[in-house]
């Protein structure tokens, strides 16, 4: 590996926002990528980018909440690439679009256990080798939706999604206010065709009436926001795909 090479981590890298980060990410020539997925082996679009970028792409198995899996995954980057500069928190799951009311218990504790508790369980993982980064950039992919100010005015029914976002964005911020040396926030990436947001809209009127912007689009974007990202303009806030700040 190049000195000068950036070393990404991306989860949840199998589809949509998370694979078109690593599409996008591996087109730079001094940049290392870990992609992770649930099933690597089932990952084909991820193992073709891997042939693709040999030694720069490496497709790692993944899974939310999984303590010694996600400590596994850091010794691996620890060994292969010496370093983590940079983790998108990205792996999510939206998958009960009805109203609060008639939400299971046990979907609100899947929808915490994958967006919330996974999230801190990766940067849990990934600190002591990004402690030694000079970079330090830990990003969360949160949504609109999970804001406190503008959330519960939506008239769509992603309530289990949308709580557990405005819970990470909490755990981004707290994380940021407890480590001084990093660069932590949670980014929107607006309203985009994956096939999480296609299945939302599938059982959603009011979705339904609102097109997504293609991964790349957003994908894009973000990377743009996350580059320039400093602790002063960008740490503890909730940032959007356009580069401005949304509300809590």
């Amino acid at each position: 590996m190049a000195p000068s090479s950036t070393v990404y981590l991306i989860s949840g890298a199998n589809r949509g926002i998370g694979l078109e980060f690593v599409k996008q990410l591996s087109e730079r020539p001094t940049t290392v990528v870990f992609a992770g997925a649930r099933n690597p082996k089932a990952a084909s679009d991820l193992q073709a980018l891997s042939a693709k970028h040999p030694g720069r792409v490496h497709v790692v198995e993944l899974k939310s909440c999984d303590e010694q899996g996600n400590a596994r995954v850091i010794e691996q980057i620890r060994q292969k690439a010496g370093q983590l500069d940079v983790v998108i928190a990205n792996a999510a799951i939206c998958n009960d679009v009805q109203e609060l009311l008639n939400v299971r218990p046990e979907s609100m504790r899947e929808h915490f256990d994958t967006n919330v508790v996974g999230t801190l369980v990766l940067f849990q993982a990934a600190y002591p080798l990004m402690r030694t980064s000079p970079t330090r950039k830990f990003v969360v992919i949160g949504a609109k939706g999970g804001s406190i100010t503008l959330g519960p005015d939506y008239r769509s029914a992603l309530g289990p999604y949308a709580v557990s976002k405005a819970a990470v964005h909490y755990v981004a911020k707290k994380l940021q206010y407890e480590n001084e040396d990093f660069v932590i926030f949670p980014i929107c990436p607006g309203r985009v065709s994956t096939d999480m947001y296609l299945s939302a809209q599938s059982n959603d009127a009011e979705l339904a009436k609102h097109p997504g912007a293609t991964p790349a689009e957003s994908v894009a974007s973000m990377l743009r926001v996350i580059d320039g990202a400093t602790r002063e303009n960008a740490g503890g806030k909730f940032m959007d795909v356009s580069g401005g700040v949304n509300e809590w």
